[in-house]
């Protein structure tokens, strides 16, 4: 596979956390000072990034894919008339992907198998989950950020995915979700510390096994893109694989907050995978479910 172009979007409006939350403290723990929110509908937010590709040959494109949780619709699926507003051809094959934090990486593994077939896919990644938090819950509303992405990948053998992982733990689902059982209306759920606890007891060593796995092959490690939730979390993980030259772990939550499903592909697009022959670029999403999905593509 090959990611021929890539750009994202942010919510219109800016906002500082210290006009959120007066705590200095939570600023420092979280490392993000601003959020940013929408008023826009998730499919205006997730146009708004496919426009920001500049021109493109929408012909050749026979699948779009839709990454989100803060769908428009319950039906159809939110990549339907997407597909249609920009201007893809009917034939296109097009559908979401109902995942939060872990989607991205998750969705890396369906290109992997759906570009044996298909010359080009639009992936778009997309979450205003600013609509769905309680404005007085701190642990959510001075960390959440709208945005999007929008991504060409083509079949072009430059990148071979030659390593997945996945976890996923329903019986955790409590401490991450919204519901809408009986149309409820209610606001996003996280129990911070407990999820907190999962990135160091399941994802953490996930990435150590990656990391060891991939390398005992005799591949060098390009880049580590990992989901920006936070800095308590994210340097957290790179503490904890600190064998890893800092450099190959970039970050960025500081500067956008946690986009959800949107994080990591707001990290490719600022840092560009390698150019090395026989290097690998890890990427590492995890959150809701509780879930996590690891892949590793490397530079033929």
């Amino acid at each position: 596979m090959k990611l021929e172009s890539i750009a994202f979007a942010l919510g219109e409006k800016k906002i500082k956390v210290s006009d959120l939350f007066s705590d200095a403290r939570l600023v420092k723990k979280t490392g993000i000072e601003h959020v940013y929110e929408t008023n826009e509908a998730t499919s205006l937010l997730a146009k708004r990034a496919v426009k920001s590709l500049g021109n493109f040959d929408k012909s050749d494109l026979t699948a779009c894919i839709m990454v989100t949780q803060t769908p428009d619709d319950f039906l159809p699926a939110n990549a339907i008339p997407i597909s249609s507003d920009i201007g893809l051809k009917e034939s296109v094959l097009a559908f979401d992907i109902n995942q939060g934090c872990s989607g991205f990486v998750q969705a890396l593994s369906l290109l992997d198998v759906l570009l044996n077939k298909h010359k080009k896919i639009l992936l778009i990644t997309a979450d205003r989950y600013r609509s769905k938090l309680d404005v007085h819950d701190r642990s959510t509303n001075a960390v959440f950020s709208d945005g999007a992405t929008a991504s060409i990948w083509s079949n072009k053998g430059e990148r071979e995915l030659i390593f997945e992982q996945h976890l996923t733990d329903g019986s955790k689902r409590d401490w991450l979700y919204h519901s809408a059982a009986n149309n409820a209306v209610c606001n996003l759920h996280m129990s911070g510390a407990e999820v907190w606890v999962f990135t160091r007891t399941k994802v953490v060593p996930m990435l150590k096994e990656a990391l060891r796995t991939t390398m005992e092959q005799g591949y060098e490690i390009g880049s580590v893109y990992l989901h920006q939730a936070s800095a308590v979390v994210v340097d957290g993980i790179k503490a904890a694989i600190a064998d890893i030259d800092n450099a190959k772990t970039p970050t960025n939550y500081f500067n956008y907050g946690n986009t959800v499903s949107s994080t990591i592909p707001i990290l490719l697009s600022e840092n560009e995978m390698t150019q090395k022959s026989g290097t690998i670029d890890i990427f590492c999403g995890f959150g809701v479910g509780l879930s996590c999905s690891i892949v590793g593509l490397v530079k033929k």
